[in-house]
């Protein structure tokens, strides 16, 4: 299972036990140059393709060494900010997947700000429909962004199975530690914004990406948090989208580094109107001897991701 960002590749190998929950047996991870990727809205291409090569690699080496197996195929979980999540519903489904996702695209372009001719775009259908529609959960980022990546963990022999975003690995995760059933919304605070899913007992209802300026106050980032929450609270409630009679569900839970979690709960529970529950180290990935070398907001999701496929 692998996790990465701007700032570093993150290997998490997790083991069945007896339990029902996987433990964390593993962790590897290598730091990348500050300039490893170029800039970009929906995350920016590799600026030197062979250096990152070369980390795979050699994170690919220290995998077999660690789990005592040579690693030929893993998941991989990517930032929300390069791998973007939103709905949309078909009311005739194509029977062919190429049509299938073509569809999706036309859809896709009404939605968001992007160039979809060059966007990945997957699409998974939802139980969350209205009426006679079909609703999808799609995922999208850049395929030439994508590519490169994969081609990275192929030259190094691994085949990536599965690419996912921190929000659905995380949601997975808590699903996995916390019972299959039930609802929630689930904010991760990232260093400049934050995003907000809410899960009903059918799948991901809504989604919701944010950005503040980094230029802003943590006074006026908190107000606009506060703002753009308080508009989420209305749509769900308008949209009903966790049944008659119920507004909100019942748990809100917030993952989030140390430093951020008492000005993100603060700014939930002003604009939600409900109290947050903290995911801490506590939340754990079983007793493995690699329990708690990983911080949270990067096993969670990793956890799930691990969970959710086989590879």
């Amino acid at each position: 299972m692998f996790l990465l960002d701007e700032r570093e590749l993150v290997l998490a190998h997790f083991v069945r036990q007896t339990g029902p929950t996987p433990e964390l047996q593993a962790v590897r991870r290598r730091e990348l140059p500050a300039d490893t990727f170029q800039d970009g809205t929906l995350g920016g291409p590799l600026r030197e393709p062979a250096q990152f090569h070369d980390v795979v690699a050699e994170l690919q080496q220290a995998a077999d060494t660690a789990t005592g197996a040579q690693v030929r195929a893993a998941a991989l979980v990517l930032p929300d900010r390069w791998l973007r999540l939103t709905f949309a519903e078909l009311e005739d489904v194509p029977r062919s997947p190429q049509h299938r996702e073509e569809a999706l695209r036309f859809k896709l372009r009404k939605q968001v700000p992007f160039r979809v001719e060059e966007l990945r775009v997957r699409g998974a259908r939802t139980a969350n429909g209205a009426g006679e529609s079909t609703r999808f959960l799609i995922a999208f980022g850049v395929e030439r962004v994508l590519a490169q990546i994969e081609d990275s963990f192929r030259r190094a022999g691994i085949h990536i199975g599965m690419v996912t975003n921190a929000s659905l690995g995380a949601a997975l995760g808590i699903r996995q530690m916390h019972g299959a059933g039930g609802a929630f919304l689930l904010l991760l605070a990232h260093r400049d914004g934050y995003s907000l899913l809410a899960q009903t007992e059918d799948g991901p209802a809504l989604y919701r990406y944010k950005t503040f300026d980094p230029a802003l106050s943590p006074s006026d980032a908190s107000r606009l948090a506060v703002r753009e929450l308080r508009l989420t609270r209305g749509f769900i409630e308008e949209r009903g989208l966790f049944g008659a009679g119920a507004d909100l569900p019942e748990h809100v839970l917030l993952l989030a580094t140390e430093a951020d979690r008492p000005a993100w709960r603060e700014r939930l529970e002003d604009g939600l109107g409900l109290p947050a529950r903290v995911l801490d180290q506590s939340t754990t990935s079983g007793d493995g001897p690699e329990a708690g070398t990983l911080e949270l907001d990067r096993a969670l999701p990793m956890l799930g991701a691990s969970l959710s496929v086989r590879t």
